[in-house]
């Protein structure tokens, strides 16, 4: 947009208003281009352009704030480039949204379409994590612990018994060869 000279008048200096500038918001050609084209309005020359002009056209209004023009004119093109500003992001925002809003149906419809095609033993593996704490309460983990205390005690006894068992085989062992000794000793002697 191009800056706007002020027009001189012999008694006062008012800056020229164009069509873009008076108050009716609906003849604002960049809100009717806003409406004129849904179509390419996520594309980033589109969004560019209207970013550009509605930045020229705040930096034109600021730069017009000390000029000595109608109030009601000048808070009228803000008021203008506020709606057009608010339009077009509204407009972006609506759009985005609902693009979204499709992309997420279709991933929720596609997700749930292979949750049945799938066996059930694959449905904890696409389960939430949740803390063990979530889950397990503290009987259980006592349980385990308690099992565990028990097992290791059954595995010592088992230790021991296997122990005793090899001590009680080797006493027999070295009783059985002092008997034969004896018994041969006994042999051995002349009886009186």
């Amino acid at each position: 947009m191009t800056h706007q000279k002020p027009i001189q008048k012999p008694t006062q200096t008012l800056p020229a208003i164009t069509t873009k500038d008076k108050p009716s918001s609906s003849s604002s050609p960049s809100i009717q281009n806003l409406k004129q084209a849904p179509s390419n309005l996520l594309e980033s020359e589109f969004l560019e352009a209207e970013m550009l002009q509605i930045n020229n056209d705040m930096q034109r209004l600021v730069q017009l704030r000390r000029s000595p023009s109608l109030s009601v004119a000048y808070e009228d093109q803000w008021a203008t480039l506020k709606t057009m500003a608010s339009e077009l992001l509204n407009s972006v925002s609506h759009k985005c949204i609902k693009i979204q809003a499709a992309a997420y149906k279709h991933h929720f419809s596609t997700v749930h379409s292979v949750e049945e095609d799938q066996a059930p033993l694959l449905y904890l593996a696409n389960a939430p994590y949740f803390p063990e704490s979530d889950y397990v309460t503290r009987a259980a983990k006592m349980f385990k612990l308690l099992k565990q205390k028990v097992l290791k005690k059954q595995e010592d006894a088992k230790a021991r018994e296997d122990l005793l068992r090899q001590r009680q085989l080797e006493l027999e062992a070295a009783l059985k060869e002092q008997a034969a000794l004896i018994a041969q000793l006994m042999n051995k002697q002349p009886n009186p």
